[in-house]
C-alpha cells in the first residue's frame, strides 16, 4: 500500500538529510582525537558523548552513515548490472543458460558470511574489497530473478506476434522487454540496498570492511563491543545501532510499497 512507500520514504529522507545536511550544521571533524575526554556521556559540547579516543560520536554518525550508504549503494549497482546482463545472456543465449544457473546454483550453496570472512582473509579489509566481496557472492539471486522475469515476458503473446512480425530482437529488447522489468528491478534493487547495507554493518563489525581511521556504522559497533560498554555505555552503540535499523526498515519498506504499486 501506498502508506509503506510514504513511510518509508520519509524515514529515508530524513537520514539522508542528516547524513548529508547534518555536517553543515554540525561542523565537527568526526577524526578528530581528544584525550582528554574519552568516552564522555552526551553534554554541550558533544551531543551524543565521545569515544575510546575522545572523538564526536555525532559527527562520526554522520561519516559513517555516507560511508554504509556508499557501500549498499554502489555494492546493488554494480550486482544489478552484473545480473541484467547474466538475465538477458541466459534467455536469449540458451547454451550459456546452463553454464550461468550452475555458477548461481554453486554461490547459492555457502553461506555468505563464512565465504566473506575467508575472502577477507586474503584480500585484507577495505572498502574496495568489501564492496567486490558483496556483488561476488550476492548477484546470484537477482540474476535468477530476472532471468525468470524476462523468460515470462519473452513468451508473452504480444512478444510472439512481434516476432512473427519480423521485429528484431534488440528492437523487442529496449521497447518492450526492458520497459517491462521496471518494477521488478526497483524492488529488487531496495531490497538488495538494505541488504547490503546490513552485510557492510556486520562485516565491518567483523572487523572485515571499513577500517580505522574511517568510521561507518558497522565499526562503530564493533569499537563499543565491552560488556561494559553495553551496560553502562549506551551512547557508544545505541546511535549507529539505531541508525542501522532505521536505514534497512525505511528501504524494505519502500520496496513493499514499489511492489505493492506495481502490482495494481
Amino acid at each position: 500500500m501506498r502508506y509503506k512507500l510514504l513511510s518509508g520514504g520519509l524515514i529515508f529522507l530524513t537520514i539522508i538529510l542528516f547524513i548529508f545536511l547534518g555536517p553543515v550544521i554540525y561542523p565537527v571533524n568526526p577524526n578528530a582525537v581528544n584525550l582528554m575526554n574519552i568516552e564522555n556521556p552526551p553534554n554541550i559540547t558533544a551531543l551524543l558523548g565521545t569515544d575510546s579516543t575522545g572523538r564526536d560520536i555525532l559527527a562520526r554518525l554522520m561519516e559513517g552513515g555516507k560511508v554504509s550508504l556508499t557501500v549498499g549503494i554502489l555494492a546493488t549497482l554494480i550486482k544489478m548490472l552484473i545480473s541484467l546482463i547474466l538475465g538477458f545472456l541466459s534467455v536469449y543465449f540458451e547454451k550459456l543458460d546452463s553454464v550461468i544457473m550452475r555458477i548461481c546454483d554453486i554461490l547459492m550453496c555457502f553461506p555468505f558470511y563464512v565465504l566473506a570472512i575467508s575472502i577477507s582473509a586474503f584480500t585484507g579489509p577495505s572498502v574496495k574489497n568489501l564492496i567486490m566481496i558483496i556483488v561476488f557472492f550476492t548477484f546470484a539471486v537477482p540474476t535468477r530473478l530476472i532471468r525468470t522475469e524476462i523468460k515470462t515476458l519473452k513468451n508473452k503473446e504480444f512478444i510472439q506476434i512481434l516476432k512473427l512480425n519480423d521485429e528484431k530482437t534488440i528492437k523487442i529488447l529496449i521497447n518492450h522487454i526492458i520497459p517491462n522489468l521496471k518494477n521488478t528491478v526497483l524492488v529488487i534493487f531496495t531490497t538488495s540496498v538494505a541488504q547490503a547495507i546490513l552485510m557492510e554493518s556486520s562485516l565491518s563489525f567483523l572487523g572485515m570492511g571499513v577500517q580505522e581511521p574511517r568510521s561507518s556504522w558497522g565499526s562503530m559497533l564493533s569499537i563499543a563491543l565491552n560488556v561494559l560498554n553495553i551496560q553502562n555505555k549506551l551512547w557508544l552503540w545505541l546511535p549507529p545501532g539505531i541508525l542501522v535499523l532505521l536505514l534497512i526498515f525505511s528501504i524494505n519498506l519502500i520496496g513493499e510499497g514499489l511492489r505493492d504499486v506495481g502490482s495494481k
